[in-house]
């Protein structure tokens, strides 16, 4: 089996993040400031989302990755 490429990782965030949304959209209303499974789902929506916006660019080559090593 192939290790998971950059678009794998990608494409599993977006439909993890696309869940996450449905799960959100199908909640019961109204939602209290103190319920914690919302407030998990929008922490979890949040993270995902910062981390495509990390990703996507350096999926698509508009972003350089620098190496630790090889490039200082």
């Amino acid at each position: 089996m192939n290790a998971p490429t950059l678009s794998d990782c990608v494409a599993a965030l977006e439909a993890r993040r696309q869940a996450v949304c449905e799960q959100m959209d199908s909640y019961g209303s109204p939602v209290a400031a103190c319920d914690a499974d919302f407030n998990a789902l929008v922490l979890e929506r949040s993270e995902i989302t910062a981390a495509l916006a990390r990703l996507v660019p350096i999926a698509r080559g508009e972003a350089r990755v620098i190496h630790p090593l090889h490039d200082r």
